[in-house]
Parts: structure tokens; C-alpha cells; sequence
């Protein structure tokens, strides 16, 4: 995930306006900043589902990947997503002269990991859902799949957890300075929120075409969605730095 992706920073000079005020402003920058690579991403991920339906070698290739996804399972999963969600979006990172010297070469092992364990959370998820409200395609499963996601996954521990471990990661992997941070109710009140909203218009889209595939193929696909936006907003950022 790259830094633009999540704002982890408690403001030293608070903004005295009202809460709602706060964010919506805030929220607003945000989703300015991520407008263009939002509507980019939701025409990718839209482009690789409809392919899977329409074009026979593509449908087959993906065929082929639910097939080790079925093989492998969890390690499957844990595995690709390091290298999709971590891995490969580091090296990018890496690879830009502007990031070099703003991203150790040793983070390299968090973001494998974390995104190994994120890997793993995910598929749980998928199955989950696919116990709770069936393998379907009808409008009514998705709708179920999707709030169940973005209204009860995502805020209560998929992007909060990512939030909090990237702040540990900024602070240095100090405990005390994190606890410090986390400690502001601001960091929750504020920043978190902030995440959120952009989170919710920019990945609803997304998710509900990944909701549309075979099960077997949720995860890859949204591994391959996740190092594609992971990308793009590293070279966005990049020009405009």
C-alpha cells in the first residue's frame, strides 16, 4: 500500500471546526486526489470481469489460476498477496528515485508479511461470505456480500488494522510512540474517517466485480486489482512530486 493510500499523521495545529466540517473537507482533498486513479481503477477491474466472461482465453487462463487457488488454498493466498499486495508494489516504490530514500530496503519484510496475513484474512472472508449468503450471482447476494464488506469488514478491522499497523510502521515500530498516536482521539475521530469515506466511493465498485466471480477466483483477482492501484497511485504520486 503506498503512503498516499493512508494519512496516519495527527495535525500538531488542530482544526477547531466542527467534526462533520472536518471531514468532509479533508474527505473531499482526498477524494480529489484520488478521483482520476478511482475511476481509472473501477474501469480496470470492470475490464478484467467482463473479459473472464466474454473472452474464452481469458476466461480459460483464470480458469487455470482458480484451479491452483483450489489446490493450494490459504497458502495460495497468504503467498500471492504478499507478492501482489507487498512485494511487487515495494519494488516499484523502490525503483523510483524520488522513494529511495523515503522507504528503508528492510521495511520490505512488513510489507510481505503483513500482506501474507492480509492474504489470508481475506480469503476467510471470501469463504465466510460465500457460507453466509451462498455462491450466487443474483442482486440481492451482492448487496449482502458487499455491505457486509465495506460496512462491517472494512471498519471494524480491514482498513483499521491496516491503519494502525502503518502508523507502527511510521513511528519507527515503537510501541510507545504508536500508543502515543493512537492515544489522540483525533486519530479516530479524524484521520480514520478520513480513510474511510474515499475507501467506501473509490472500492465500492470494485468490490461488487469481484463479488461477481467464482469464488475460487475472488482473491487472485483482487490481488491483481490491489498491485494494480498500489501502482498507479506510486506513479501518480511520483509526477507529482
Amino acid at each position: 500500500m503506498s503512503e498516499d493510500a493512508i494519512d496516519t499523521d495527527v495535525p500538531q495545529d488542530l482544526d477547531e471546526r466542527p467534526w462533520l466540517t472536518r471531514i468532509l473537507s479533508r474527505a473531499g482533498d482526498v477524494l480529489k486526489r484520488n478521483l482520476v486513479p478511482g475511476l481509472i481503477l473501477q474501469v480496470f477491474v470492470i475490464a478484467v470481469v467482463g473479459s473472464y466472461y466474454t473472452i474464452e482465453p481469458i476466461k480459460a487462463m483464470f480458469d487455470e489460476v482458480a484451479q491452483i487457488k483450489l489446490s493450494y488454498g490459504f497458502v495460495f493466498s497468504a503467498i500471492s498477496t504478499a507478492i501482489f499486495g507487498g512485494l511487487i508494489p515495494f519494488l516499484v516504490q523502490k525503483s523510483r528515485p524520488k522513494y529511495r530514500k523515503l522507504m528503508p530496503t528492510s521495511h520490505v519484510w512488513f510489507f510481505v508479511i503483513l500482506w501474507g496475513l492480509k492474504g489470508l484474512e481475506v480469503d476467510l472472508l471470501y469463504r465466510c461470505q460465500a457460507m453466509m449468503f451462498g455462491e450466487g450471482k443474483d442482486f440481492w447476494t451482492l448487496l449482502s456480500k458487499t455491505v457486509f464488506d465495506q460496512l462491517v469488514y472494512v471498519p471494524i478491522w480491514g482498513l483499521t488494522s491496516c491503519a494502525i499497523l502503518m502508523t507502527w510502521r511510521q513511528c519507527g515500530f515503537s510501541f510507545s510512540r504508536t500508543r502515543t498516536v493512537l492515544s489522540n482521539k483525533r486519530w479516530w475521530t479524524d484521520n480514520l474517517m478520513v480513510m474511510m469515506l474515499p475507501n467506501w466511493l473509490i472500492w465500492v465498485v470494485a468490490v461488487v466485480a469481484i463479488y461477481c466471480l467464482p469464488l475460487a477466483l475472488q482473491l487472485p483477482v483482487q490481488n491483481l486489482v490491489l498491485c494494480f492501484w498500489c501502482i498507479l497511485l506510486i506513479f501518480l504520486a511520483d509526477e507529482s512530486m
